[in-house]
């Protein structure tokens, strides 16, 4: 198994060295780890959230580092996480450096609300929630035409706090797989849902079984802020694949999808 969307203690608000989350994922059983710390944000919405500038350099290489160390006993994928729409603080020659194998796509922000900030929570209550989820997932749409991205990450994260959509949202749905379908992007089971209020896996079930049925690739990821978060629920995320059919996951190097059995 994989685990591609773990963090770093550049981003503000994780702990534990690089060393620490790669022998954890050795401990779990792992054939790689893959690092995916959060692109850097302007500052005012940076602090405690993402890494700085001057420090996505220095991020490269410690994951450069510890695959070195680390070789002959797991594969050490080097991705970031990027808030789309992009911010200015995005340098886009990443879309295109080597050294990247996997670009995560997330959104967090709806124009200036943080919506799954734990700090701003209550913005809940000021919109109807199908309202918010309409702008979400039209920004998941913008996202997916972009072609930017290899990985859709938390697909579902407007739910965190445990606000569900009134309405029916299965077509918009079908239409952003039929996008990740068409352009090869991955879908991460997000295994962090289960630690957070709502306490479900990203996506849920039902928009898992809407991925298999457009045929769109799959990959995990925990999430993970700390060493002992890698993997987290792991064999329940693979459970929930295959019960939907799903045989296989993804992993990526250089930007390149490869199939993983399950």
């Amino acid at each position: 198994m994989v685990d591609y969307h773990t963090h770093t203690s550049l981003c503000g608000h994780a702990v534990g060295t690089v060393e620490e989350y790669v022998e954890a994922a050795i401990a779990r059983g792992l054939t790689e780890i893959g690092f995916a710390d959060h692109a850097p944000l302007p500052d005012g919405m940076r602090e405690g959230i993402t890494m700085r500038v001057d420090e996505v350099e220095r991020y490269i290489a410690l994951v450069d580092e510890a695959r070195a160390s680390f070789g002959g006993r797991i594969k050490v994928r080097t991705g970031l996480e990027v808030d789309f729409p992009f911010f200015d603080t995005f340098d886009v020659k990443y879309l295109s450096d080597p050294r990247i194998d996997y670009l995560i796509g997330s959104c967090h922000f709806l124009g200036d609300w943080p919506f799954d900030h734990d700090a701003h929570v209550e913005r809940f209550a000021e919109r109807d929630i199908d309202d918010i989820y309409a702008e979400y997932y039209g920004i998941l749409a913008r996202l997916i035409e972009s072609g930017a991205f290899n990985i859709i990450g938390h697909f579902d994260v407007v739910k965190k706090f445990g606000h569900h959509p009134r309405g029916d949202f299965g077509s918009c749905i079908g239409r952003l797989a039929r996008g990740c379908a068409a352009r090869g992007i991955a879908v991460e089971l997000n295994t962090a849902g289960l630690r957070k209020p709502v306490g479900e896996i990203y996506p849920s079930e039902k928009i898992i079984g809407i991925l298999f049925r457009e045929n769109v690739a799959v990959t995990l990821g925990s999430d993970s802020h700390a060493p002992g978060e890698i993997a987290h629920e792991f064999p329940r995320a693979v459970e929930i694949l295959r019960k939907i059919g799903y045989r296989k996951i993804s992993g990526f190097a250089s930007r390149r999808r490869f199939d993983i059995p399950l």
